[in-house]
């Protein structure tokens, strides 16, 4: 992939290693970050929730700052998880920062990730009476929570960040191209997605400052984005089965070794 320029839009400071194994491969990485991440505010019924965070027997962190800010708002509350709680996490990715940060071992779906994924896990098949927390962004997605309250347990949220649309990122965007095409954008979450689109598309389709937008191929992290990419008309889309580093940067090399380049 020498000399293709690879655009990453995840959060600044969430770019460094991408950043780093894309100019390994003979890439240029180019940044645009679309949203910002920012920890939510401290509320009562959060400290509520955190206060009898051991009494809950499994917790699911849905993404990587799901766990960052989830950790950092357990050792301000100075609580900890019950010993014998069972931890998952949507992806490999999510997995690493959650067993590195708390110490312990994480299931989460093999080839795969995402709720879909992590439901199909045999430990959560039978969880009648079980008490579930998940940490997430704000306003997430409710399949999860809706699912595992089906299956009989008893699900709180605990939303520890949210996101906002990055500034500028219109003048971002054309600050970039005016350097050359873009070969690839890495999107590693459907709101990424969705305001990539937005973003594109903000001045209607004769107003895309990309040429032929739906075929600039798109590295996603999960079917699920994959799907959504496909509705909104994209048609180069990849799924890298992972939002993590490691994942995108191979599904990458791959796709431009396929190409030939």
């Amino acid at each position: 992939m020498k000399n293709r320029r690879i655009l990453i839009t995840r959060p600044a400071d969430r770019q460094k290693g991408l950043r780093e194994k894309i100019a390994a491969l003979g890439g240029e990485a180019l940044s645009l970050p679309l949203l910002a991440i920012e920890p939510m505010k401290r509320n009562v019924r959060l400290q509520q929730d955190l206060a009898r965070l051991a009494d809950f027997d499994l917790l699911v962190f849905v993404s990587a700052n799901a766990t960052r800010f989830g950790v950092e708002v357990i050792k301000t509350a100075g609580v900890s998880p019950s010993p014998a709680v069972t931890l998952f996490a949507v992806g490999a990715a999510t997995a690493r920062e959650v067993s590195l940060l708390l110490d312990r071992p994480v299931y989460s779906p093999v080839g795969g990730s995402g709720s879909e994924a992590l439901l199909e896990l045999p430990q959560l098949a039978a969880i009648e009476g079980r008490k579930v927390a998940i940490f997430r962004a704000e306003g997430g997605r409710e399949l999860l929570a809706e699912e595992l309250r089906r299956r009989g347990a008893e699900v709180t949220y605990l939303e520890v960040y949210r996101r906002i649309p990055a500034a500028d990122a219109d003048a971002g965007l054309r600050q970039i191209l005016a350097g050359g095409a873009l070969d690839g954008v890495i999107l590693t979450s459907a709101e990424a997605l969705q305001h990539w689109h937005e973003l594109i598309f903000a001045d209607g389709p004769s107003g895309c400052p990309i040429a032929a937008p739906f075929a600039l191929p798109l590295i996603v992290p999960s079917r699920r984005v994959a799907e959504l990419a496909a509705r909104l008309g994209f048609s180069a889309v990849i799924n890298a089965g992972d939002a993590g580093t490691t994942a995108v940067a191979e599904t990458l090399a791959a796709h431009f070794r396929q190409q030939g380049a």
